[in-house]
């Protein structure tokens, strides 16, 4: 297609600094604080690789390029003790530095004096670095100012807490200084951090232009995504790098700035830099990030303690450009991006969902016609020994669950999806660095040899590492094949343009045709109520506002969206609006209520109605609030015929029933069972799983897979405010009906609940709610469905049915809710849920979530430790 952004080049550069490891790396400075006398701290040095050794490291040559990812996914794991048979410092992508190497390039970076290096070590370093061809003369020729003795640099660590740069463990080659006596943000440490970073994103920006074709004087702007960030006291993270960096690589007619996202970070950008050129505003722009010192040897503690060497022993950069569309070089689909929005939630399945699913049925795409994805590429050499597990792996196999859920593929092919549209991960834990841009280089190679046709690349991040909020975040976006000049309009290889879609049973080839047709099915099952809706003039309605913090500019918008279905509503206030209320449905001055908190009698609970997200499908959930018995599973029974009401009397006419996968769906699942082998006409769902079943799952919610699930109230309710409001992080109910009538036997008052937090559309859509009930005739529907289950025996099956006989456990009380800043990594995500209900049971309260690295269980910094040795006991983590 044309018009696209192309991606027109790349560069991936590796440092080898495991001095830096020592000195730098947060966990080792941690550990010097809190344990200087640590045995980890005696072991290190003897665990850090030479230069050769980082080298010959497969997924280091696979980085810049010499090696392939599918050669790396052939050798036998694990990688450490495996040398590349070529190794070499410079690839097609990049290039690997060392140590000594790399703290020039640090001095050649700093315009403010503050890397000072021994004299003779900065003649050496000079030498080797002309060699290069990277750097000016005026570069080189600076390398040999502002240096000076070792007498010197020792007393600038000493007495002006300048921080060292140390080669061969612990002989001093130079220092950075603080930039101010009292700035914290100036200070020597934040200094060295900060120009590490700058260091090797001019390395990678170098590279860019070595070892691709383009003019550097045509590039018009650049976006740093890295993760640190650089300011005084008065602005602590103003930024520059990306000026501050282009300007050493001498990219002389280019602006820019700094894009920050944690993980996610290169994502975002890559999605900034598409739409630049897209809009037409530059016609190239680089994307680029340098690597992080506190990540160095990260995970070093578990390393050491089974024997291996330091893997994190190297910073990363990368740089990307991205330019318009030249007919050759792989293009950025703008038109296919995915997101993580505020209220998505950070359960795995919605994080994958927003940012995998929901782009690509946007786009007419299955899951299959991405060739490949690109999450987080970690290393799993690095990552499964620290008990993170191989991190790409799971993030695949998430992706091909959702796909099985979405019934694209088998639940038995997940494997070989996982093999076919995945890769072994190679890049470094440098936080933002693997976040699915390593792939670029490889991913553009395979696109113009025809290899790949179409990839995804998926970043994702934790924000709540800032303290600033608990959200999640991602970003994804899908680069394909350049079609080049001969690329046709309309329908090809499977992708369909919009326009092309036509109504009834849709155009031949259109991948659409099945969701036109299961459309049509659905509104002519549903017809009956779509007209009742439709001619529901004259319904009356009372508003009442007893205790609500409803605005008046949402009540004033409720009304007028009533007042478009015909629905007349009168608004009642006040301390007695309820009294009011029941006053006007006793008289009938009105046939229903709307309205928040009120007192149903036991055997009376509501039938909430919720669009499900996967397909815009209605689904009752039996029940939101009251209490339709004091045991549990006769409720849930009762539960399940209140939303037989509920639903023939909004229209479906043979509504199927599922049960939610709660304490005592087993024992209510045999009851209806028993009813409908005694002649109550009750239609059980089959659960979307391979394995069925009547008991519903989470994907079956999403999906809608039945029209009514039995829930209990606890359960319900909290179903009822995610529907309504995971659109909008929680604070607004925006989508559905509303908690729905009260129903039991014998009760005659139509009152339907919502909630203080129901926003206008929700409101309006109980009072539609109501007016379909009223024309549905909901009373004889409830006395026509009471008669029949007890005419099937219903009261001697719920006889029979004591507390002491219920089938199943109960569920394990949720602990007080804590701050949950802690995570523990490497769970299945088929076991999640699991794993947080086992530390449940132990009194430890936990969450699910998304991690940079994959599914996580979050705890308390305080509990970390115990919920860890809980977790492995258990058998979820190694």
């Amino acid at each position: 297609m044309k018009g696209y952004p192309v991606i027109k080049g790349t560069s991936y550069t590796l440092a080898a600094t495991p001095d830096m490891v020592i000195y730098n790396g947060t966990t080792q400075t941690t550990e010097r604080v809190v344990n200087p006398d640590s045995g980890y701290l005696v072991e290190l040095p003897g665990h850090l690789r030479e230069y050769e050794d980082v080298l010959s490291y497969i997924p280091n040559q696979v980085y810049i390029g010499n090696a392939s990812h599918e050669e790396l996914g052939e050798t036998p794991f694990p990688y450490y003790d495996k040398k590349w048979k070529e190794p070499k410092e410079n690839g097609p992508f990049g290039c690997i530095l060392p140590e000594d190497e790399f703290y020039g390039v640090m001095h050649i970076c700093d315009v403010f004096e503050l890397v000072m290096l021994e004299e003779g070590f900065a003649r050496t370093v000079k030498d080797k670095l002309e060699k290069r061809g990277m750097f000016t003369q005026e570069q080189l020729e600076g390398l040999l100012k502002n240096n000076g003795s070792r007498e010197e640099l020792e007393r600038l660590v000493r007495e002006e807490h300048s921080e060292g740069l140390y080669i061969r463990r612990e002989e001093l080659a130079g220092v950075v200084k603080r930039a101010h006596d009292v700035d914290v943000n100036l200070s020597a440490h934040v200094m060295l951090e900060n120009l590490v970073s700058k260091a090797s994103n001019v390395i990678s920006l170098i590279e860019l232009k070595l070892k691709n074709e383009f003019n550097p004087d045509d590039v018009e702007y650049v976006i740093d995504c890295c993760e640190e960030a650089c300011g005084d006291m008065n602005q602590r993270g103003g930024g520059n790098f990306a000026k501050a960096s282009a300007e050493i690589a001498g990219y002389k007619n280019a602006t820019g700035s700094d894009v920050r996202g944690f993980c996610a970070g290169p994502a975002h950008a890559m999605i900034h830099a598409a739409a630049l050129v897209k809009s037409g505003t530059f016609k190239n722009v680089i994307v680029t990030a340098g690597g992080c010192t506190a990540k160095l040897g990260m995970n070093g503690k578990d390393h050491v303690k089974k024997g291996l060497p330091i893997l994190e022993d190297c910073i990363a950069g990368f740089s990307v450009l991205v330019s318009e569309d030249d007919g050759i070089h792989p293009q950025i689909r703008t038109d296919i991006v995915g997101c993580h929005k505020i209220g998505t939630g950070s359960a795995p399945q919605m994080v994958i969902s927003s940012l995998v699913a929901e782009p690509l049925e946007k786009a007419g795409l299955k899951f299959t016609d991405i060739d490949k994805y690109a999450p987080e590429l970690q290393n799993p050499d690095i990552t499964k020994p620290a008990g993170a597990g191989d991190v790409p792996e799971a993030n695949y196999k998430m992706i091909a669950a959702l796909a099985v859920m979405k019934k694209q593929i088998e639940r038995a092919d997940i494997l070989s999806f996982v093999k076919k549209h995945g890769m072994t991960g190679w890049a470094p834990t440098q936080g933002h660095i693997p976040s699915g841009v390593p792939y670029l280089g490889p991913l553009v190679k395979e696109c113009m040899e025809g290899r790949t046709k179409r990839a995804m690349i998926v970043g994702k991040g934790s924000l709540f590492l800032g303290r600033m909020t608990n959200l999640f975040d991602g970003v994804s976006f899908v680069v394909e094949a350049n079609e080049g000049d001969g690329a046709a309009e309309g329908v090809k290889d499977g992708r369909v343009n919009a326009g092309e879609v036509e109504t009834g049973e849709g155009k031949a080839g259109n991948e659409k045709a099945g969701n036109v047709k299961a459309g049509n099915e659905k509104a002519e099952r549903t017809h009956s109520s779509l007209a009742r809706a439709v001619s529901c003039c004259g319904t009356k309605v009372v508003f009442a506002l007893e205790g609500s913090e409803h605005g008046q500019e949402d009540t004033d918008l409720a009304l007028n969206l009533a007042a478009r279905k015909g629905i007349e509503v009168t608004v009642l206030d006040g301390p007695d609006a309820h009294k009011a209320m029941e006053l006007a449905l006793a008289s009938g001055d009105a046939q229903a209520a709307v309205t928040m908190h009120y007192p149903f009698p036991i055997g009376v609970s509501t039938v909430g109605k919720v669009i499900t997200p996967a397909k815009g499908k209605p689904m009752y959930i039996a029940n939101t609030t009251g209490t339709s018995d004091t045991d549990r599973v006769s409720a849930l029974v009762r539960n399940a015929i209140a939303g037989i009401i509920a639903a023939k009397a909004d229209g479906i006419q043979n509504p199927t029933v599922g049960i939610a996968n709660i304490d005592g769906a087993r024992a209510c699942e045999k009851i209806l069972k028993a009813l409908k082998e005694n002649g109550y006409d009750i239609r059980l769902a089959q659960s979307a799983r391979a394995d069925k079943g009547v008991e519903m799952r989470g994907n079956d919610l999403l999906m809608g897979t039945a029209d009514v699930v039995v829930m209990d109230s606890l359960t319900g309710n909290l179903m009822m405010k995610m529907f309504s409001s995971y659109t909008t992080g929680g604070q607004y109910e925006a989508t559905g009906y509303g908690y729905g009538p009260g129903i039991g036997e014998g009760y005659d008052k139509l009152v339907m609940i919502v909630s203080r937090a129901s926003g206008a559309p929700v409101i309006a859509g109980a009072m539609e709610y109501a007016a379909s009930l009223i024309a549905g005739d909901w009373k004889a529907v409830a006395a026509a469905e009471y008669a029949a289950a007890r005419n099937a025996g219903l009261d001697a099956l719920l006889a029979r049915n004591a507390p002491a006989r219920q089938e199943e456990a109960e569920a394990a009380a949720c602990p007080p809710k804590e701050v949950v800043t802690a995570a523990i990594p490497g769970i299945e995500v088929m076991d999640l849920d699991d794993a947080v209900m086992t530390l449940w049971k132990a009194g430890i309260y936990a969450e699910s979530g998304m991690g940079c690295t994959g599914p996580i269980v979050q705890i308390s910094e305080a509990n970390l430790e115990k919920a860890a040795g809980i977790l492995k006991e258990a058998g979820y983590i190694d």
